[in-house]
């Protein structure tokens, strides 16, 4: 985490609720100086947010609220560099992570 927030001195936390609005948000945020951005999953298109903001290319995206596995799973294939939970749960962590093994 330490390497995706370097350098950055705000990391805008983002509820997009139209996926419509995300490669101009994606624009506006790179173009006013924004590195990284954190993506709630708590809309259904987040996912759709996340793979559209991790292809712009001008912003390392993450997910935010992120309550399960599935969700970590899904936020990682979307193109999310990093997960933020508001607990800590080994299984979920695991998902994001490559080199962990889940709890038995």
């Amino acid at each position: 985490m330490d390497s995706v927030l370097q350098g950055s001195r705000i990391l805008p936390v983002l509820t997009v609720p139209d996926p419509a609005t995300t490669h101009r948000l994606a624009e506006a945020l790179a173009a006013g100086g924004a590195r990284c951005a954190e993506v709630t999953f708590r809309t259904p298109g987040a996912e759709q947010v996340l793979e559209t903001m991790a292809a712009h290319g001008g912003l390392t995206v993450g997910a935010g609220t992120v309550l399960t596995r599935d969700q970590a799973e899904r936020a990682v294939a979307a193109g999310a560099r990093f997960v933020v939970s508001p607990g800590y749960d080994q299984d979920e962590a695991c998902a994001a992570a490559s080199d962990c093994e889940p709890p038995s």
